[in-house]
């Protein structure tokens, strides 16, 4: 894989009123909050995904949200000196941006994926990163804050030596009863398809899908086999927490495919196609790999909408 070119940082976050998007969020924020389990506390959280993932290790099972209670009292006196509604939002927003001391000095770099307290001691973030410490932050005020996995109508990929791997987008929807909005990270309102109130759990599985993309797609030259090894390790434990994720089964296949497994990466790859067919990379990366394997041009049969 050649080095690839970095993007120019984005503009600052949007904060949009939900009706914006009520095309696409009808009934998410409704179902959020009849079903609680979308957002879990730090303990539940880490019950929840030992029960999923029998024997992970502690340092793995802790929420992604969490942050310490200092940094919460700075967003909580900010917020303290302003009415509520969408200014107080707004101001929480900012207070990511803010340089030191009014804020926390935070910046996007979409290369930088971590949890909330990883984002804030590098002060920079991806989208993933900076929903983290969002959802942290509104959590620790007591406001009803959720994941949102966003679709673009053009979605994010990286494309190296014919395949293609798929990042993932997320926003924060905040839905208290004086206003409801969503926060994209990257701005860019206008391009975003379908926004959709993901759990803590399924969040948890895009920041290991993305964290498992960058051991690869940050080397200058074609990985070796042991950071591909690295990044199947952590695509399948994605796996494991969100069985649905398709992104991260077909980032799997990748892998597999990379490693000479190709029997493994076939089957990780229809598990793609079976998941989540709106962007094809999946069927693309299996046709690639099968004429890889086989040294013959392979055509994927699909079948037609109905």
């Amino acid at each position: 894989m050649g080095r690839m070119s970095r993007p120019a940082a984005r503009c600052a976050p949007a904060l949009v009123p939900l009706l914006v998007m009520a095309a696409s969020l009808a009934g998410c924020a409704r179902n959020a909050l009849e079903r609680p389990r979308y957002a879990y506390s730090p303990e539940a959280f880490s019950a929840a995904l030992e029960a999923r993932v029998p024997g992970i290790s502690p340092a793995l099972a802790e929420a992604p949200f969490v942050l310490d209670e200092q940094t919460v009292n700075r967003a909580r006196d900010v917020m303290a000196r302003l009415p509520r509604g969408p200014e107080r939002m707004q101001a929480l927003v900012d207070f990511l941006n803010a340089p030191e001391p009014e804020g926390l000095g935070l910046r996007y770099d979409w290369q930088a994926t971590g949890d909330a307290e990883t984002t804030l001691a590098r002060r920079r973030g991806n989208c993933v990163s900076l929903a983290s410490v969002l959802v942290g932050l509104g959590r620790g005020l007591g406001w009803p804050v959720y994941y949102a996995e966003v679709r673009a109508r053009t979605p994010e990929t990286k494309e190296f030596e014919g395949v293609r791997a798929l990042s993932d987008h997320m926003a924060v929807l905040i839905t208290p009863r004086s206003a409801q909005m969503l926060v994209d990270f990257t701005g860019l309102i206008d391009r975003i398809e379908s926004v959709q109130i993901i759990d803590d759990l399924t969040a948890y599985a895009h920041i290991l899908n993305n964290l498992s993309a960058e051991h690869v797609l940050r080397v200058d030259s074609s990985p070796e086999p042991a950071a591909w090894t690295r990044a199947l390790a952590g695509f399948r434990l994605a796996t494991q927490v969100q069985p649905e994720l398709g992104r991260a089964w077909n980032n799997m296949g990748l892998a597999l495919t990379r490693l000479g497994r190709f029997e493994e990466a076939r089957e990780a790859y229809g598990r793609a196609v079976e998941l989540d067919t709106a962007f094809g990379s999946p069927e693309r990366n299996l046709t690639v790999m099968e004429t890889r394997a086989t040294g013959k041009t392979a055509i994927l049969e699909k079948a037609a909408p109905e």
